[in-house]
């Protein structure tokens, strides 16, 4: 009976062992992650793992508001369109269901600054509200235009160390406002770190943004020049803004741009805690998607908009506009895409002629601005519905109402 026992232990301990094993390790790697960066950030990564477009409601935000000059787009519904034939991915569905069948939660089109086709799905609606991911990229863009517009800062050939002393003296102090802008700096940025160590993770769960960016002056020569996405970017961006204006980043774009914009709502911009208050520069902004068309709209009509030049037309046109090289772009999510990145815009040519202009997130958030159409149409979404190329699928719808 004793060597029976002994035999069953022994298996015991055999399957326990590595157990135990691998629960020291987690817990020793939960400890270094407190110490290199905070609880906070470790209960962040562990309690939601990927990031969703419900996580405004997780961070804390600093509102935006709207101002006393409300614009409501004239209504002149196209029901026809909803029976419009939307080819994706081998597939032919009409638009209302292909809106449905998506995950997309809103589909609004503008044309003629008319509202043709509205439509909410997936247990949102109107009064719903909805996050940018990286549209809040292009948000920034038009900060920096404005800051230059205002004279807070010269132009985007000036180094960051101008207005981030702490990088006086460093090399990484020499990257150019530009540089970030472009998304072409040598700063170094990796994806594919253990676990929760990699920059995505970071740069998007951290509750200290700010201090993260100024920790993080690594710069590699991989890149050559070349676009390679990188969150630190907009981070470093907003250190700029705040320290040039004075401001938080939502107060400047609530004073600049959202008051004048003549949204009919208050919209917020997460925050990566309330101790250090500083705005998630590469995701936050979240709204009524009636009133972010509305940015679109301005960036349509070359900045003015709401009875008002809102931002300069010379900064949109060098912003949103370049020529797209294939060689740039390898290695890159728009390898063998025609689709240029320029100030935090993508741009794609359009099917006229010209091109047209993307603010462009995770999960395919989507507000697309078609100049040759005088089209402006936003798709926000849970995912990206099984769509493997939202640009190309939205250039295909505007060209189908264009037609009409």
């Amino acid at each position: 009976m004793e060597k029976k026992l002994s035999k069953r232990n022994k298996i015991l301990i055999g399957v326990l062992t590595p157990i135990v094993a691998l629960l020291l390790a987690f817990f020793i790697l939960c400890c270094v992650t407190m110490g290199m960066y905070s609880p906070a950030f470790l209960g962040r990564v562990l309690g939601h793992i990927d990031s969703s477009v419900s996580d405004y409601r997780i961070f804390p935000e600093r509102v935006i508001q709207k101002g006393d000059n409300v614009y409501r787009y004239e209504r002149a519904i196209n029901a026809s369109l909803a029976d419009l034939t939307v080819q994706y991915a081998n597939k032919q569905k009409t638009l209302s269901e292909f809106v449905k069948s998506t995950d997309t939660t809103s589909f609004i089109v503008v044309r003629n600054d008319k509202v043709i086709y509205e439509q909410y799905a997936n247990g949102y609606n109107e009064n719903s509200i909805n996050t940018s991911f990286s549209m809040a990229k292009s948000v920034v863009s038009l900060l920096i235009g404005k800051v230059i517009e205002c004279g807070y800062i010269e132009s985007v050939d000036e180094p960051i160390s101008n207005y981030v002393e702490e990088f006086e003296g460093k090399e990484i102090g020499k990257t150019t406002i530009e540089e970030l802008l472009l998304m072409r700096s040598d700063i170094a940025y990796d994806e594919d770190k253990f676990l929760w160590f990699g920059d995505d993770t970071l740069t998007y769960w951290y509750d200290d943004l700010r201090g993260l960016a100024l920790k993080h002056t690594e710069l590699t020569d991989k890149y050559n020049g070349k676009f390679h996405y990188n969150n630190y970017h907009p981070l470093l961006l907003g250190i700029i803004l705040e320290r040039s204006t004075g401001v938080s980043v939502s107060q400047f774009f609530e004073r600049e741009i959202w008051s004048k914009i003549g949204a009919e709502h208050d919209a917020s911009w997460s925050l990566d805690g309330d101790k250090t208050g500083f705005e998630k520069m590469e995701s936050g902004i979240n709204f009524h998607a009636i009133d972010f068309v509305k940015l679109g709209s301005m960036v349509l009509h070359g900045g003015y908009w709401n009875g008002e030049q809102i931002i300069s037309s010379k900064w949109l046109e060098v912003s949103t506009l370049g020529t797209i090289n294939g060689e740039e772009y390898q290695n890159s999510f728009l390898a063998g895409k025609n689709i240029g990145y320029k100030y935090m815009w993508y741009y794609t040519p359009s099917a006229h002629s010209g091109y047209d202009i993307v603010a462009w997130g995770k999960s395919d958030q989507i507000l697309y601005i078609s100049p040759t159409n005088d089209m402006v149409i936003l798709r926000t979404g849970k995912t990206d519905g099984g769509v493997s190329n939202w640009v190309e699928v939205l250039q295909g719808i505007s060209l189908s109402i264009s037609s009409l």
